[in-house]
């Protein structure tokens, strides 16, 4: 049995006052709650993932969320533990709002430049939940789970997928509409035929064995993560506004 919890590091989270939140959508998984949430990304991608994918992008999606949801709670609005989760209820409620799973998910668009936090503040007032502290700030905590969530597509390796589907599929349309590229010409196998054909090292000639113990690239190349130094900075100032 696939243990989630540790997956989408809530096993590793001290303090994590809506863990119990999570525990209950990691009991749900067979369900079709996290491919709820990806629908922020166009089907024909979502399609092509795996399943377990799909509900590992978005449980750690969610754990931020709540992470961030907790830290504006806590250290803005300053509430104590048993006021945070007073909130517990609502959240879960407000989480499992189509249009609210529809704008977090967004996050996994690579063509989103930000979310919509008006509509989610709105959404919360709809629902009718338990009302925030004035001290909340919406767009300051919904800038920060956007950019986590992007950055969850760039460093972690089971969600790197998810980047390159979307990649590949913004480069075969721009090839479409601009080469003269047969519009049945499938990137996506194209690219696993790349693979499957310069995947692994050509030691034929040094090693008779290479055959049987195949090096792969990838075994030897370190890929590069440098960020942004403009983003960095951007997301400290972010994050000391909060």
């Amino acid at each position: 049995m696939i243990d989630w919890l540790a997956i989408w590091g809530v096993t590793q989270a001290t303090a994590f006052i809506f863990k119990p939140i999570l525990e209950d959508l990691a009991k749900d998984a067979a369900k079709d709650w996290a491919k709820d949430l990806l629908k922020g990304i166009p089907k024909k991608i979502v399609d092509k993932l795996k399943k377990e994918d799909i509900e590992i992008a978005a449980g750690k999606a969610l754990k931020e969320f709540l992470q961030l949801m907790q830290q504006q709670l806590k250290v803005r609005c300053k509430l104590s533990e048993e006021e945070i989760k007073d909130y517990t209820k609502d959240i879960k409620k407000f989480i499992s709002d189509k249009s609210v799973k529809e704008i977090l998910g967004q996050a996994f668009d690579i063509s989103c430049e930000d979310l919509n936090f008006k509509t989610l503040e709105d959404s919360w007032q709809r629902l009718q939940l338990k009302t925030l502290p004035p001290k909340f700030n919406w767009q300051a905590f919904i800038d920060q789970y956007f950019i986590q969530v992007q950055e969850l597509l760039q460093e972690s390796k089971e969600l790197r997928s998810i980047l390159e589907l979307q990649t590949l599929t913004s480069i075969d349309t721009t090839l479409k509409e601009n080469a003269d590229i047969p519009k049945d010409f499938n990137l996506v196998q194209y690219l696993e035929t790349i693979r499957e054909r310069y995947g692994n090292l050509k030691l034929d000639s040094l090693e008779n064995t290479s055959r049987e113990h195949p090096v792969n690239l990838w075994q030897i190349f370190i890929p590069q993560n440098g960020k942004d130094s403009g983003l960095i900075l951007w997301k400290q100032r972010r994050t000391r506004q909060t």
